[in-house]
């Protein structure tokens, strides 16, 4: 399995395996668009993790500066269904890691629906705690 940056002709597949995560509308043309931001940006990470071609999974990490220190924001962490269980969250968490490293981030912060208790057992697997409080504000349902 390779872990690497997403690439534009990532979009369609990453497009399909976000719909695993939760249905949205948005055009090729558009998530291409997208995409090619967060290409150029240097603290974005759209990791996408292959296996013989294919999008296994995905994960998005954004390294956001504070007055004193950067930290990582951590987003759509996403596995297809079919290869759940064998590694490739971990791998995409550990490209995470090496990514905030290098960007001398001083933790990482994700949220998630209080409903997926399995993805907290994972988190706390790869060493998230849940020992703070979080809250969301949605503005687009």
């Amino acid at each position: 399995m390779i872990i690497k940056q997403a690439e534009l002709t990532d979009v369609p597949e990453l497009l399909t395996l976000y719909q695993e995560l939760l249905p949205f509308e948005m055009t090729l043309v558009e998530a291409k668009q997208t995409t090619a931001k967060m290409i150029r940006d240097e603290t974005y990470f759209l990791a996408v993790a292959k296996e013989n071609q294919e999008i296994v999974g995905t994960a998005l990490g954004i390294c956001c500066q504070t007055v004193t220190v950067p930290f990582l924001v951590i987003e759509d962490v996403i596995v297809k269904e079919k290869t759940r269980g064998k590694g490739v969250g971990r791998q995409l968490m550990m490209a995470l890691d090496d990514f905030a490293t290098k960007n001398n981030c001083a933790y990482a912060v994700l949220v998630s629906s209080g409903y997926r208790k399995a993805a907290h057992q994972f988190y706390e697997s790869v060493g998230f705690t849940e020992g703070v409080r979080g809250f969301r504000k949605v503005y687009v349902e």
